[in-house]
């Protein structure tokens, strides 16, 4: 293997692969979400705009629910939409995570990783990272949680079919099967 700046992923190149594909795959939930609300729209641009003209995936997702919510109401869908939001949010709280944090090998094992901003926060003099509270995720931790990013695209996608069966738009043959309900998975090992 060549030399990398992370070394940890070296050590732990599994675990280097499902936060890659947690990062990258992101974006697909984004436009995931706003697909599902141009759908119950009917506006292509307007979604657009309000969802990616501002940065921040926060904001994104707050405008896709303040968009959708009232339209999906109207279809009998709001408790489903609002589900899938919420569990998007989750997604957004597990991207952050191994986005904005740093990673190494704290020879427990696992790959660790930590929020320096929350070293930055304390009042008292800070001179290293030693104070930092590291946190572990392992491949079947990861693997969970790749799950979980695949059902809530499943999860928009159905809310976005079946809030067009209910307008009318699509006949019973176009209709997919709502995912099963997953548990929420940790952000890490405990």
């Amino acid at each position: 293997m060549s030399p990398s700046a992370l070394p940890p992923f070296e050590k732990f190149p599994g675990e280097g692969a499902s936060v890659g594909r947690l990062l990258a795959g992101y974006s697909k939930l984004e436009i995931g979400l706003m697909n599902c609300v141009y759908m119950a729209l009917d506006d292509f641009d307007a979604v657009l705009k309000a969802m990616f003209k501002p940065r921040g995936e926060s904001l994104r997702i707050n405008e896709a629910e303040k968009l959708g919510r009232v339209a999906y109401k109207a279809l009998d869908l709001e408790a489903d939409f609002l589900a899938a939001v919420e569990a998007m949010r989750h997604c957004l709280t597990i991207r952050n995570q191994y986005s904005h944090w740093i990673w190494w090998d704290d020879n427990s094992g696992m790959l660790a990783f930590a929020n320096v901003e929350d070293i930055a926060k304390i009042e008292n003099r800070v001179d290293n990272l030693g104070q930092l509270n590291p946190h572990h995720v392992t491949t079947a931790l990861l693997g969970e949680q790749e799950a979980w990013s695949v059902y809530v695209d499943e999860y928009l996608a159905w809310v976005n079919y079946e809030g067009r069966f209910q307008a009318g738009k699509l006949d019973d043959s176009s209709r997919i099967r709502k995912p099963h309900e997953l548990k929420r998975p940790a952000l890490w090992v405990a």
